[in-house]
């Protein structure tokens, strides 16, 4: 059954500030793991094509895939059972979408990712916590650290509400009932974490770059 119907992803209200942030994380982490821009690259869960677009205009090759004919994918299918041969593609990704199925599916889901890639995949779930962040952009901080800004998080471990309100996620990262450790010991199973990305100022997305066993 779709979770999420269409509508939602075309408002202003959803394209907020740390959308755009997740997107250029989502583009980034894809385009640094097959370096070449000529690179066929899967997109599991289309949203509003903002990401798939973009990376069709630096010169990847992209193939999306979506269980919602509506939001119009090139192919429609499951994730916990993509229509691909083995290593189909140079890197595949799925970012908020794994959340949206049962935990019990998830490493079902990721062995299917891994499977049609040949070098990566790159996901992205929702880490649900209470934080404090500072974020610095000062002078030399660039030249000094080699980055473009220091960002100091603290995730506070406060448990709050589920998450069965909201009618789409089945679980999120979170402190107490699905903690990272869980996450992480379930991707390794299919690959090497090669990364592991907190995005400044949308703390909610988690991204894992995964290298292909």
């Amino acid at each position: 059954m779709v979770q999420v119907k269409k509508e939602h992803y075309f408002r202003k209200k959803y394209d907020d500030l740390s959308r755009f942030i997740s997107y250029f994380y989502q583009v980034d982490l894809v385009a640094v793991s097959v370096g070449d821009s000529g690179a066929k690259i899967l997109e599991v869960g289309i949203g509003n094509g903002t990401v798939s677009d973009y990376l069709k205009k630096l010169g990847f090759s992209v193939t999306t895939c979506d269980f919602d004919p509506a939001l119009k994918p090139d192919v429609v299918a499951d994730v916990r059972k993509l229509p691909f041969p083995d290593n189909s593609f140079d890197a595949v990704m799925a970012c908020e979408v794994l959340e949206h199925l049962p935990f019990e599916d998830f490493e079902i889901a990721i062995k299917e990712l891994a499977r049609v890639s040949r070098k990566s995949v790159v996901i992205s779930l929702p880490y649900k916590s209470t934080y404090f962040e500072v974020a610095l952009k000062l002078p030399l901080i660039r030249t000094i650290f080699r980055r473009p800004f220091l960002d100091f998080l603290i995730r506070l471990p406060l448990p709050f509400g589920g998450i069965k309100v909201s009618g789409q996620h089945y679980w999120e990262i979170d402190l107490w009932r699905t903690p990272l450790r869980r996450v992480r010991a379930a991707l390794r199973r299919y690959g090497r974490v090669i990364r592991e990305v907190k995005p400044v100022l949308n703390h909610y997305h988690y991204f894992f770059v995964l290298e292909k066993n």
